[in-house]
């Protein structure tokens, strides 16, 4: 026990002294919770630019009233309408911006006008047809005859509207994943827009009510996500790199003629770990509340979940660090598992944004089921959902601490 304490304290003291062990450790992760935290972990809502070309102007270039009221209602909801002038270009994207540009035909106001008079025309004869039909033989002839001539006369005055259906064109990238919900966001105000000219209310009405389920935020998310992901890393390339740098520096081999056993080597492995593990969750969940107020207490499940992830990547990080002899091979294997794993595993942003073949692919990634297990029981607090990936972490575990051993040739290093 006391050679086991001994080495453990030498490995602590070499995680502590790695000044890169450190930052991919923790400072690392810490940045990427506040950076995407910040921009997409915000409570407002999203505000999308969209370039507006109004060609309903006069002769003196002065705005239709109804176009100029049309814009200032895209205005007031998610979009951050930018006006450009009949002349003006089409503007080009630079760097990562969409380009959104909509339209407005010439002739908007007056045509809009003209149909909101043909639509009152339609309605007001559709509702006397209506009621007729409804009181059948108790309408007198001479009066049914004097409702069938305004009807006709109804018609003939609609025929003299010049009315005519004016497009929005909506232009934009074929390649810009936000430009056909867009479309639907104008296609509602335009609706709503139309409405109001009608004096007129929507028959169907939307309530937002807030159930007692706790939804997550976007930094919800990261946090365990990241955790998870850092957890991972610091298995597969910090335990990988330090047995392939001990073994070639002769560390392990000195240690191999001493009285400590291999299980005492592997065992100090994962408590140095398990302590840099809980270390990074404490530091995150204390990040995560102090800027996003993030409130998440771990317990025994949480806990538990992360001890498996730590037995499980620390065991693939023995594995590989000593099975491979060349130090650039260990590196090789172990950013080329780590890495795929957290962008194809759904750690780094939810799964809903990623296309549905990469959402199956997810599903056969470890740190999938790792990152899951933490999420529901760190800050969802759902035992039922965190069962299955909980006990395929805990398989993973027993894999790999029992690839650990069996491939740890302790005298013949």
């Amino acid at each position: 026990m006391r050679t086991t304490a001994t080495l453990i304290k030498l490995l602590f003291k070499t995680w502590i002294r790695s000044k890169v062990s450190l930052f991919f450790g923790l400072a690392f992760p810490i940045m990427l919770l506040l950076v995407f935290g910040t921009i997409f972990g915000g409570a407002s809502p999203p505000n999308y630019r969209l370039y507006v070309r109004n060609l309903d102007v006069d002769s003196s270039g002065s705005p239709g009233v109804l176009s100029e009221a049309f814009i200032q209602a895209l205005n007031n909801s998610v979009f951050e309408v930018v006006p450009l002038k009949p002349e003006d270009p089409t503007p080009r994207s630079t760097g990562f911006a969409a380009v959104r540009v909509l339209t407005i035909p010439k002739g908007f106001t007056s045509n809009l006008l003209n149909m909101t008079i043909a639509n009152r025309v339609d309605i007001t004869a559709d509702t006397i047809r209506r009621m007729v039909e409804m009181a059948g033989a108790q309408i007198p002839e001479q009066a049914r005859a004097n409702i069938t001539a305004s009807m006709q006369a109804f018609t003939a005055f609609k025929q003299t509207i010049p009315a005519e259906r004016k497009t929005l064109v909506l232009e934009g990238s074929p390649d810009d994943r936000v430009l056909q919900p867009i479309e639907g966001i104008i296609n509602v105000i335009a609706s709503k827009f139309e409405l109001a000219l009608l004096n007129a209310s929507s028959a169907v009405e939307v309530k937002t009510t807030y159930s007692q389920a706790r939804q997550m935020r976007t930094v919800d998310y990261y946090l365990p996500g990241y955790t998870a992901a850092f957890i991972m890393t610091n298995g597969l390339i910090g335990v990988s790199s330090l047995v392939s740098d001990m073994k070639r520096s002769g560390v392990i081999k000195l240690l191999a003629s001493t009285p400590v056993s291999k299980t005492s080597w592997i065992v100090s492995l994962v408590v140095v770990q398990t302590f840099a593990a809980l270390l990074l969750t404490a530091v995150m969940l204390a990040v995560g509340w102090a800027v996003f107020r993030i409130t998440a207490l771990p317990d025994f499940f949480s806990l538990s979940v992360i001890l498996l992830g730590t037995l499980a990547f620390t065991g693939f990080g023995v594995l590989i660090g000593g099975v491979l002899r060349e130090a650039e091979a260990v590196t090789a294997v172990g950013n080329t598992l780590s890495f795929p794993m957290m962008f194809l595993s759904g750690a780094f942003w939810p799964m809903e944004l990623m296309p549905p073949f990469l959402q199956e692919v997810a599903k056969f990634v470890p740190l999938y089921y790792f990152h899951v297990a933490l999420r529901e029981t760190l800050l969802v607090g759902s035992l039922a959902t965190a069962i299955l990936p909980t006990a395929v972490v805990a398989v993973m575990a027993l894999l790999g601490i029992s690839l650990a051993v069996l491939t740890t040739k302790w005298r013949d290093f």
